[in-house]
């Protein structure tokens, strides 16, 4: 497994060299790329670990960082301060115009230029992976699973596996706030339930630094069919000025990077790296194209750019908006939603948010992942689901009368 990795890891360095040279005209470069962390270091990082001393590294050998002239500040809040001089080799020179690129800062400025050196200062937090969640235990009788939290850990993803009346094993998505999770529609329900859970990260600045780690399931073990063989960082590439055409180009380092992706500023600025996930709001955009519907349009207005809408096949959808991933919930029309985890990747089945019990659609018959509303059969029983627009669209009732009266219990299931 790590021969895996580490092979990847040495393919993806070369790409990076083979795209990562400058255009220049006699000499002057556009743009000089840089990260502050290599990939041999993500590689290295294990659960519960992190980093902040790293090994900067340029793209181009028409420029160097000089490594006797790196230095590490720690500021407030947890923020580190690389300062990096950067020099220009074997004929190249830099210009007041050359823009300058930094994979893994979050903020940069140029604090001196010349034609032959820059001092580039970068922001950024310190590199971490997530630890493993321990302790997982299922109480049936009390109908749920619970765990040891996570230092950093924002919240967590759950998968609940359960074998239905003909021994087939399924599974439901939840993501929960707490350090427990409720399996009463699956408790004396199923003969077979375990869970995997996952210590996930937020959606701030800060989250951006920090990977998730394996599934751990309740039975003991990692979860191989989710297994991690990389970390997913996402990282924020920070930029200073812009390119001859207006863009700020494709860091190499950036594996989810996008050409024109990043924020630029005639100062130090905060970046924002195109392919990484952003919170999605209320009625996030409209002219989509539904997962399970071949393609066809949905309705409205088309999508700002090619590269934006929906994304996937089969069971593995993503949805771009400014060629980044949205996560959270993602309304479409007041009657269209869906669920995007942490990694972006829709949800579908059972999703139980802090106590709340929504059904995703999880088959495919032209609405696959969205929240599904009013009376539902699902796995042989009948439930109800809020089909009023008055903060709770979607939510199963549960211990109450349905708008036509009939009763739903504790499960949902109505009677």
């Amino acid at each position: 497994m790590k021969a895996k990795k580490l092979l990847a890891v040495l393919l993806g360095g070369a790409l990076c060299m083979a795209a990562a040279v400058p255009a220049m005209a006699a000499n002057e470069l556009d743009a000089v790329y840089l990260s502050l962390v290599s990939e041999m270091e993500l590689y290295d990082l294990t659960p519960g670990e992190s980093i902040v001393e790293t090994t900067p590294e340029a793209a181009s050998d028409s420029y160097r960082i000089a490594d006797c002239d790196i230095t590490t500040t720690m500021t407030s809040g947890g923020v580190y301060t690389y300062v990096l001089d950067v020099y220009a080799q074997g004929g190249a020179r830099f210009s007041k115009n050359t823009m300058v690129s930094v994979y893994g800062a979050y903020d940069i400025s140029v604090d001196l230029r010349s034609t032959t050196r820059m001092r580039v200062r970068a922001k950024a937090y310190p590199f971490r992976v997530l630890g493993e969640v321990t302790g997982i235990q299922i109480d049936a009788a009390g109908k749920e699973a619970y765990w040891t939290p996570v230092d950093g850990a924002k919240s967590y993803s759950v998968i609940i596996y359960f074998a239905d009346s003909d021994g087939r094993v399924r599974h439901a998505k939840s993501t929960v706030h707490e350090t427990k999770i409720g399996l009463s529609n699956y408790i004396d329900r199923y003969d077979y339930v375990e869970v995997a859970v996952r210590a996930a990260r937020g959606s701030g600045t800060s989250d951006r630094y920090t990977a998730e780690a394996n599934y751990m399931l309740s039975g003991g073990g990692i979860d191989e069919e989710n297994y991690v063989d990389v970390y997913d960082f996402r990282l924020p590439t920070a930029t200073y000025g812009k390119l001859p055409d207006g863009t700020t180009g494709v860091n190499p380092f950036n594996p989810h990077a996008v050409a024109g992706g990043g924020s630029t500023s005639s100062g130090g600025n905060s970046g924002s790296t195109a392919g990484e996930p952003v919170t999605a709001g209320p009625l996030a955009g409209s002219g989509t194209v539904s997962p399970a519907a071949g393609g066809q349009p949905a309705g409205g207005s088309a999508a700002p750019s090619q590269t934006d809408g929906w994304q996937g096949s089969g069971d593995n959808w993503y949805y771009l908006r400014g060629g980044a991933r949205v996560t959270g919930w993602l309304g479409l029309t007041a009657d269209e939603w869906y669920f995007m985890d942490n990694s972006g990747l829709m949800s579908a089945g059972w999703f139980n948010d802090n106590g709340t019990v929504y059904l995703l659609n999880p088959a495919h018959d032209g609405s696959y992942g969205k929240m599904l509303a009013g009376y539902q059969y699902y796995n042989g029983f009948l439930y109800y689901f809020n089909e009023a627009h008055d903060g709770s669209y979607g939510a199963m009732f549960r211990n109450r009368t349905t708008p036509d009266g009939r009763w739903a219990d504790n499960d949902g299931i109505v009677r």
